[in-house]
């Protein structure tokens, strides 16, 4: 048997993986994994309460080391509305509001960007009552050049925004790109591959209801062991990972198969920023957003989530927060469309296949590989 490892930050060894989270917990990630959080009420922008919309979303879409389009949308938006956009990016992301709800304490965003599939399953089995509202499309005139297969709330909550796919990035000047799974588990792979938990990240839950789509309910545990005896590291946060990447710890990591165009957009070495795309497949990373049921501003609100739709800022989403647009008139820009690989097969669960497995598969998974080690 090999050494097996388990990170926190690169140093400790992960525990269950729940640390920090709110006894809600409906995220079941960090966002896009690559940013930390300003508290339970970090805000950008601050008038008047009656001249104000407030969005909630996670810190990375406003706030990211790189280039978050946060910033952007708000002088936009505000540019050609007379109102003052501000986002709110608690700690907890929708764990905040969650526990608002159940507490009954008011809620003061109109609505939320960056809801998954696995946050509404979380929110309908640990929520009371309605945290989200309904969305009438026929408010949204852009709506109409959403591609269907973005769509994954099947209650009519969260509106497509945004969507990339879980890949495998590696350093090219130093070690072969796996191209099945089964690779991974090669000698050669061994101690050099590095992954974040799924109960702790996006990018970690996608890589994880992977391994369930290719080896079945009945035999993922068996490939997650195997992983583990080949000295993959298991560490909390995506942002860790990527660290270890960037810093050559580990040439193998668990991201998105969008890197190539953070790669350029940083000037970084393309040699070192290569993607492989497991069996020609990845799986789908779908982000909405969603009005909170206790919204006061429908109009308002409606207004935001059909400016975000336009195919102008759907392009500016595209290239500062590397993610590929919803709306299927947009022009990607240049870096996109050269760098971004789009898997031959997209692999995805949605709602009605995550409900009712999703808690019993992070379960099973916590006793199995961080339970044993």
């Amino acid at each position: 048997m090999r050494r097996r490892t388990f990170l926190t930050s690169g140093t400790a060894i992960a525990t269950a993986g729940l640390a920090g989270c709110s006894a809600v917990d409906i995220d079941g990630g960090d966002g896009d994994d690559n940013g930390n959080g300003n508290g339970n009420g970090g805000t950008t922008g601050s008038v008047d309460e009656d001249e104000v919309l407030t969005v909630g979303t996670y810190s990375s879409f406003v706030d990211a080391p790189s280039d978050s389009p946060g910033e952007w949308i708000k002088d936009e938006f505000e540019d050609r509305h007379d109102v003052e956009l501000e986002w709110q990016f608690p700690d907890q992301e929708l764990n905040y509001y969650a526990e608002r709800h159940n507490d009954g304490q008011d809620i003061e965003a109109e609505l939320y960007v960056g809801v998954r599939p696995q946050n509404l399953v979380r929110v309908d089995e640990r929520v009371d009552g309605d945290l989200f509202a309904t969305t009438d499309e026929s408010a949204l005139s852009n709506a109409a050049d959403i591609g269907d297969e973005y769509y994954f709330d099947p209650h009519d909550r969260a509106v497509p925004v945004f969507r990339s796919h879980s890949g495998i990035v590696y350093d090219g000047r130093n070690i072969e790109g796996p191209e099945t799974f089964d690779d991974l588990l090669d000698d050669r792979y061994e101690g050099q591959i590095a992954l974040s938990s799924p109960h702790d990240s996006t990018t970690g839950l996608l890589f994880f209801l992977w391994t369930i789509d290719h080896f079945g309910e009945d035999d993922y545990l068996d490939y997650w062991s195997d992983l583990v005896d080949n000295d993959v590291r298991v560490l909390n946060a995506w942002a860790d990972v990527y660290t270890q990447f960037e810093e050559e710890d580990v040439p193998v990591v668990v991201s998105y198969t969008n890197d190539r165009v953070y790669a350029y957009r940083g000037d970084n070495d393309m040699e070192k920023h290569q993607v492989s795309t497991l069996h020609d497949q990845g799986y789908a990373n779908m982000a909405g957003m969603a009005r909170f049921a206790d919204g006061t501003d429908d109009d308002l609100a409606h207004q935001f989530m059909d400016f975000i739709l336009e195919p102008e800022v759907q392009g500016v989403i595209a290239e500062r927060n590397v993610t590929g647009p919803v709306n299927e008139a947009t022009e990607l820009p240049e870096a996109y469309a050269e760098y971004a690989i789009e898997p031959e097969e997209t692999v995805f669960f949605g709602y009605d296949e995550l409900e009712g497995n999703l808690s019993g598969w992070l379960d099973e998974w916590e006793r199995e590989v961080v339970g044993s080690s």
